[in-house]
């Protein structure tokens, strides 16, 4: 048996803001996370049957994951939005 997960890091050219990981699995609730809470997890943790990105995992990372994050850093440092993040 092979087990798979691929995990998905995002970072600014500078360095100055990481977005937290994403690791992709099989299981849509693994025994490993049995009595932990989703959003205790040090990582976004999403589910793909072959443990791989597609489009569908990745348009709901860059909207529920990305664009929060990124609207939540540039709150925090008062840069000026983008219209692609607004977008």
């Amino acid at each position: 048996m092979k087990d798979r997960v691929t995990i998905l890091g995002c970072a600014n050219a500078s360095g100055s803001h990481r977005v937290k990981l994403t690791l992709v699995g099989k299981s849509k609730k693994p025994r490993c996370f049995k009595n932990i809470s989703k959003t205790a997890l040090p990582v976004h943790y999403m589910h793909q049957e072959g443990a791989w990105m597609n489009y569908s995992l990745f348009s709901e990372w860059f909207h529920d994951c990305f664009v929060p994050e990124v609207k939540k850093n540039l709150k925090k440092t008062k840069t000026q939005k983008r219209d692609f993040i607004d977008g």
